[in-house]
Formats: structure tokens, sequence, C-alpha cells
């Protein structure tokens, strides 16, 4: 019995160690990019170990990028997680108005391992002034809150 027992006992521990999630949590307000766009946010592990996570919820002319990377602070390359997926829920305000409002959004990977939940502040910009308005573009603008969660299965 003891024979068997061993080895069922090292397959368990295996299939529990290859199941671990990772939960990534800003840990400071970052962006604010029109309609999300490039998003770069300082985030701690579970362990308070610091990451980096980058949304890129931006168009090209393929069409929509909707990626999301975690790095290390000291090396953005190769990112040692990046996936493809949808980000969803970064709309205007649900009230029809362009008054400024705290809203969630959300990102889900295409494998569904990867998921995210995002605390944000919206806020309209109408008008620029100046030369190109000096890179500021009208539209609905999304800050990332403090609190806002990555989980990586």
């Amino acid at each position: 019995m003891r024979i068997v027992a061993l080895p069922l006992l090292l397959l368990a521990l295996a299939i529990v160690a290859s199941a671990q999630t990772t939960t990534y949590t800003t840990n400071k307000d970052g962006c604010g990019a029109k309609n999300l766009g490039y998003c770069r946010l300082d985030v701690t592990d579970q362990l308070n170990h610091p990451f980096v996570a980058v949304l890129d919820a931006r168009y090209n002319s393929q069409g929509p990028i909707n990626t999301l990377q975690i790095y290390t602070p000291d090396n953005t390359y190769p990112p040692l997680l990046s996936v493809h997926g949808v980000y969803s829920g970064f709309v205007g305000n649900p009230n029809g108005t362009r008054q400024a409002y705290y809203g969630a959004g959300s990102f889900l990977s295409d494998d569904g391992t990867v998921e995210g939940t995002f605390q944000f502040y919206a806020y309209y910009i109408a008008t620029c002034s100046g030369r190109a308005c000096a890179g500021v573009m009208v539209g609905w603008h999304y800050r990332v809150l403090v609190g806002s969660t990555i989980t990586q299965q």
C-alpha cells in the first residue's frame, strides 16, 4: 500500500503545482489615454514582487491590437506573459452624458487563461487647442485605478 501511495502523492503534488494561479495588482493609478490605448501599469504579484503590465487596446491597420503583457521592471523583452484577448467595459458614461464617472472594464484572453478586472475613472475631453492639440485627443479617456487585478491561471 505504501509503495503505491507515494507515486500517487507525488502525482497529486505535481498537478497542484502546475495549476498555480498568479494575481497581479495595480499599486498606483496609471494611464489616461483615449479609448484606453497603450497603458503601462506598475503591478505587484501576491508575494509583493514588482512587475509591469502593459494593456494595449490601440488599433492598427489590421484592427484592434488587444494584447496584455507582463514584464519585469528591468527587462521589458521578452515579456514573461503575452496574450491576445478582448477588452470590454471601457465605454462612455452609461447615462449618456459626457460627465466623468467611475466604472469597471475587463480583459479575457482568447484561451481563457488570463483575466483582468480594471476599476477606472473615465473623463471626456471635448476640445483641444493649440498646435495639433499637443497630443490631446478628443474623446473618452480612462485612468486605471489602484487595486485593479490581472489573474493568470
